[in-house]
């Protein structure tokens, strides 16, 4: 879908750090304005997007200051990214007449160009979002997409390096967190991996955002060298950080992303979701899936299984329970490997 004259364009876009991630190279090559919750606005300015970026605040006094931005600047066609009903609504009283996004949560009659959530399922994120944009899929640019300002770098460099900048090994994130519970590896787990790299020379960071302390200071008792920065970061500072380390391993979750948009390796864990489908794609990944399971992938964000597990005593979580602390250890030490060119 191009913009065309007189008919100016905006795009909703999703409301989860990981899938604005994912939109950005769809959002720099339509070169819509672009309507994104508040908190996530520093993601839009760091990638620089060619659009102008309209902050979208919650709540019944945030969807009328966006209604009356909306008409001011007289948008009259939308991209909705976000598959809510709320999305749709918002657009339509804001005076956007011509709306393109999926038919999801009975949204259906407010728009003009109904795409059927059928047609997306099977793609990569990036390419829906690109097929949502009226772009061809696969036709955005791949890579790192996220740039922090030089000012944090610098910031965290000296924080994490000292100040001569005299590194001490190869710089290793963890992120034992994720908002879905189906997505978390045990925290015990992520402990014992971050022992194994600090005991190999590695420093270890712990990272998460507020209510995820409990779980970074876990991480941290591994070893008296794993530094615990569990709620202290902002995503603007959060993304200078993962851009100094050499690796990240995390679940799937929007750092992960975030990790990859910044140019910096991963190594993922995955049960109930798909890389194929939700992996990061702007740096080198290393995905640990565990052991095949006949309910694999159910996309759910909690596990709904009970009783006898398929390979293990207990069902619940058994997808994330089968990924063993020695292959993501491995595979971090393979592709450190890679980062420090002793491979």
């Amino acid at each position: 879908m191009t913009e065309e004259a007189g008919e100016p364009t905006i795009v909703r876009a999703p409301n989860h750090l990981g899938d604005v991630v994912l939109a950005v190279p769809a959002l720099v090559a339509c070169g819509f304005d672009v309507m994104v919750v508040r908190g996530l606005v520093p993601i839009l300015e760091m990638a620089r997007i060619p659009g102008r970026v309209m902050p979208l605040d919650r709540g019944p006094a945030g969807f009328m200051v966006a209604v009356r931005e909306l008409r001011r600047r007289r948008y009259r066609r939308g991209v909705l990214m976000s598959a809510a009903f709320s999305a749709a609504w918002l657009f339509r009283w804001g005076g956007v007449r011509h709306l393109r996004g999926t038919h999801t949560d009975g949204r259906g009659g407010l728009l003009t160009e109904r795409i059927e959530p059928e047609s997306l399922r099977g793609r990569h994120r990036v390419g829906v979002f690109e097929l949502l944009a009226g772009l061809d899929e696969g036709s955005s640019s791949s890579g790192p997409r996220v740039v922090p300002p030089e000012e944090r770098l610098a910031r965290w460099r000296t924080r994490l390096e000292g100040p001569a900048g005299e590194s001490r090994g190869t710089l290793v994130g963890v992120f034992p967190g994720a908002n879905a519970p189906a997505r978390r590896w045990p925290v015990e787990r992520f402990t014992t991996v971050a022992r194994d790299l600090a005991g190999a020379g590695h420093r270890v960071i712990a990272l998460g955002g507020p209510a995820e302390r409990r779980l970074t200071a876990r991480v941290a008792e591994a070893a008296p060298s794993v530094v615990d920065l569990g709620g202290a970061t902002g995503l603007v500072d959060l993304a200078a950080i993962l851009s100094l380390c050499d690796l990240v391993i995390t679940n799937d979750t929007g750092p992960m992303h975030l990790a990859g948009a910044v140019g910096t390796p991963t190594v993922s864990l995955w049960g109930s979701s798909d890389p194929a489908e939700v992996g990061q794609t702007g740096a080198r990944d290393t995905p640990v899936t565990g052991a095949d399971l006949p309910c694999k992938p159910c996309y759910r964000n909690e596990c709904h299984r009970r009783g006898p597990g398929t390979l293990l005593p207990d069902a619940y979580e058994e997808c994330m329970g089968l990924i063993d602390t020695q292959d993501v250890t491995a595979a971090a030490l393979t592709a450190l490997r890679g980062v420090t060119g002793d491979e």
